[in-house]
């Protein structure tokens, strides 16, 4: 039964969230395939790649500065719902590097508008109930499992040459979604500005060592993000098998989410921190190694759930608890942009540059290293207590 209050868009809500991961679910699974098959070399994909990272650097500031001079947050995201399909169309033009790394920038600058703006909007209209929150961003990872089994099995059919075709699909319905919206219920709120206050909070120890260890943690994802799935089909999976190996490492992560209250309280977060870095590398290790046993891939994919899900986790406690109220939209902008931006950015530029040069079991062995540095500076850096 939907115990949701009537006066929450609820469907609307969840069906964004359905549509902006299940987007997601084309990109990290399938991008690298459809640039391959547009004949880019590895370093360029690994280039593309981390400038589509890159942008959200930067973007997100951005869009959170100029967000007082839109009326509602739905304005934003329709304003910036309809300029990521008009750039993203243009990639069917774009036969250089330069034209496919323009159109790669100009599309992520605006789709990374969209998320903050939908996570405004659902707070305000759930007045802050977490519980009711995690209802309906269930939805975004079930659009991710959905589209990424479906499009793994339709480019069997017809080839990844169709890729484009869907994420253009989706991105309209995502502009459609916000049209069923009505602007005046929603108001863009001014973020109180202390910028001496909020620097102090960056400059406490956990703070920085947490921000240090998440660059490090997605410059060792990069390998996985930009080159996994290319790795497999070098290694005979088939686009089936590949959507359904992305698709069970996020199926991981919901069912770590679901759970996770039930075993936060069996170590400090410090010690969640240790573990999963810990597992994160011996997963890299274990797609190194046993790239062609089945059942090894399938355990390392389902560490996804400590990889990913536990350190997303953690990370949200770590902004709640070192950020105060007024400060904690601009920690976690930090958090998404420095961590997800610059550690994604460096991981697959780094990764492009070797890939052709190694093989790609050593490409994700100096992922796992990278791993160990993280964990390292972690076990050092953070107090027991934490």
């Amino acid at each position: 039964m939907n115990n949701t209050p009537s006066d929450i868009p609820y469907r609307r809500l969840s069906g964004f969230y359905f549509l902006y991961f299940a987007l997601l679910g084309c990109i990290a699974p399938f991008w690298g395939l459809y640039l391959q098959y547009r004949s880019f070399s590895a370093l360029e994909i690994g280039s593309l790649m981390a400038a589509f990272a890159g942008v959200r650097i930067v973007a997100p500031n951005l869009w959170a500065w100029w967000a007082g001079y839109f009326s509602s947050p739905i304005s934003m995201v329709r304003v910036s719902g309809l300029m990521t399909a008009v750039c993203f169309s243009a990639v069917w033009w774009a036969n250089s590097f330069v034209a496919m790394l323009l159109v790669m920038v100009a599309y992520g600058f605006f789709w990374a508008a969209m998320l903050p703006q939908y996570e405004t909007i659902t707070m305000q209209s759930l007045k802050n109930r977490i519980d009711d929150y995690s209802r309906i961003r269930v939805w975004g990872s079930l659009g991710f499992i959905v589209v990424v089994l479906a499009l793994g099995w339709l480019f069997e059919q017809v080839g990844i040459q169709w890729l484009p075709t869907m994420m253009l699909l989706v991105m309209v319905l995502i502009l459609l979604n916000s049209l069923l919206f009505r602007s005046g219920r929603f108001r863009t709120r001014k973020a109180a500005s202390d910028d001496q206050t909020f620097l102090t909070q960056v400059m406490q120890r956990p703070v920085l060592i947490f921000i240090v260890m998440t660059i490090l943690l997605q410059v060792s994802h990069g390998a996985y993000y930009t080159f996994f799935s290319i790795y497999l089909e070098a290694a005979g999976y088939s686009k089936t098998g590949i959507g359904f190996l992305w698709s069970l490492g996020v199926f991981a992560e919901v069912i770590l989410f679901w759970q996770f209250h039930r075993l936060m309280h069996w170590l400090s977060w410090r010690g969640w921190i240790l573990l999963s870095l810990a597992i994160t590398a011996i997963r890299w290790l274990m797609i190194a190694e046993f790239i062609d046993v089945l059942a090894i891939l399938l355990l390392a994919q389902v560490m996804h759930a400590f990889s990913f899900g536990v350190m997303h986790a953690v990370a949200m406690r770590y902004v709640q608890h070192y950020f105060s109220a007024e400060t904690q939209a601009r920690g976690q902008a930090l958090y998404s942009s420095i961590g997800f931006g610059l550690g994604g950015a460096i991981g697959a530029w780094g990764c492009g540059l070797l890939w052709n040069s190694l093989s790609g079991d050593q490409v994700f062995i100096i992922s796992a290293f990278v791993a160990l540095i993280a964990l390292l500076i972690s076990w050092a850096g953070l107090r027991p207590d934490e």
